[in-house]
């Protein structure tokens, strides 16, 4: 039996999954500003809902943005200490890819553009597809004039709330936001693959721009 618990507070919606086994529990709420003080508690109660303990999981795995500065650095830091203190490893992956993974367990589509606006013009974009249950990305960070929807293949589904920034973008889901779930069965599939990552690799991704974006991907 496999028990993974996975973080991700990249956004102003705190989201916390454990699976135990078979079993899936889940916390997502829309908190703004107060995932510093909620996210350990929200973390305890979960475990004690699962009736497991630190002691009981196999791996911790972190959502590390980009996003919110302060979200990305708690996250990253409390799934750190966990794992730590327990000998755990686990995976990362960027908030993009867990836009993508939603889209990919609603509706099968193979290829799914993740948009993220910034507050300085500019929009992330993680090109994102699917291989055995897997997820192979892009990511890049471009001005929004220059984003260009004519140049994905017609079944392209786009999410995030990027999308509202296009109105030429017609499979969409603009209100998604990044889940802790969705670390959960990539996990257990890196797990088989033995593709775990040590702790000291949970770090958070800021992006300030397309060349920070390069350096820390």
């Amino acid at each position: 039996m496999t028990n993974i618990l996975a973080i991700e507070t990249s956004t102003d919606n705190c989201s916390v999954s454990i699976s135990k086994g078979s079993e899936t529990f889940n916390f997502h709420e829309f908190i703004p500003k107060k995932h510093t003080e909620r996210l350990l508690g929200v973390i305890t109660n979960i475990l004690e809902e699962s009736k497991l303990n630190y002691e009981d999981l196999n791996a911790v795995s972190v959502g590390t943005g980009p996003g919110s500065y302060t979200g990305i650095r708690l996250s990253c830091a409390v799934a750190q200490g966990i794992a730590f203190a327990h000998g755990l490893k686990g995976i990362t992956l960027s908030s993009l890819e867990l836009l993508a993974l939603e889209v990919y367990k609603r509706t099968s589509a193979n290829t799914v553009v993740s948009l993220l606006e910034t507050s300085s013009n500019q929009v992330y974009v993680g090109e994102s597809s699917f291989n055995l249950g897997d997820i192979e990305s892009t990511f890049s960070l471009i001005d929004i004039e220059s984003f260009q929807v004519e140049k994905y293949p017609v079944d392209t589904y786009f999410v995030g709330q990027g999308c509202s920034l296009f109105s030429d973008i017609k499979d969409s889901l603009p209100e998604e936001f990044p889940r802790a779930s969705s670390l959960i069965g990539i996990t257990n599939l890196r797990i088989s693959k033995d593709q775990l990552v040590e702790p000291e690799k949970f770090l958070p991704i800021y992006l300030n721009n397309e060349d920070s974006w390069k350096k820390i991907k």
